[in-house]
């Protein structure tokens, strides 16, 4: 006989995420729904699944509405989820509307967040260039780096955070990654996981607003003119 699956939250949770894997973002709401009825207590990883599976299901305006309950009951930035709901607004060309709440999110977590990041200190960035990392661009809240094929994003990302903690730089986050064989350039953020500015760009790579461009050189005798097929 199969087991009885106690109800709470984290197995309620786990539903949700898998309607979003599955796509079945009306499924999703009414299973929030349940959890209410229920009075199973709604954290914000219900509401961050919820709001994905309406991202895949280009249901924004349910999105946007999750995303306003879910700040209500949980002030802290989460750019992830905000994220979503911009792609969401993005995916039906919506974009005053993904910009001006990106806007306004920010504004409120500046109210938040009683550490925001500066730029690294002169220290902190000879530090880098001694260990031989290659500083491309530094603003206010970003970094970005440059990352070598054959490296991984996770040994750059632990470089800098070691000189930066030897010379009193700032913490960093991973916004956005690279494959081992690819090199190119590595963002993160200045500051924890939980700070503005981590958030605030996470919220641009996961609501698809940062662009990437990849360059592919290839040697060797070219196997046909551009256009071309492969004739068996």
């Amino acid at each position: 006989a199969l087991a009885r699956v106690e109800v709470n939250t984290i197995t309620y949770n786990a539903a949700v995420s898998a309607c979003e894997k599955g796509g079945q973002w009306g499924k999703a709401l009414v299973l929030l729904a349940d959890m209410a009825l229920a009075r199973v207590q709604l954290d914000a990883i219900s509401y961050i699944a919820a709001i994905s599976a309406c991202e895949y299901g280009s249901s924004w305006q349910n999105s946007l509405a999750l995303f306003s309950i879910m700040s209500g009951q949980f002030p802290e930035p989460s750019g992830t989820s905000l994220g979503s709901v911009i792609n969401a607004c993005r995916t039906v060309s919506a974009w005053v509307l993904a910009c001006n709440l990106l806007s306004k999110e920010l504004n409120r977590w500046r109210t938040l967040d009683r550490f925001q990041a500066t730029l690294p200190s002169e220290a902190a960035s000879h530090a880098l260039w001694k260990a031989g990392l290659t500083i491309l661009f530094q603003y206010h809240g970003v970094l970005a780096v440059f990352k070598a094929a054959g490296v991984t994003t996770d040994s750059i990302i632990e470089r800098v955070r070691d000189k930066f903690a030897l010379s009193g730089g700032p913490d960093v986050t991973c916004v956005s990654r690279l494959d081992v064989p690819t090199s190119g350039v590595l963002v993160m953020a200045l500051g924890t996981q939980k700070s503005t500015s981590a958030n605030y760009v996470l919220a641009q790579f996961a609501g698809r607003l940062a662009m990437k461009t990849y360059h592919c050189l290839c040697s060797g005798t070219a196997l046909g003119s551009l256009g071309s097929k492969a004739v068996r």
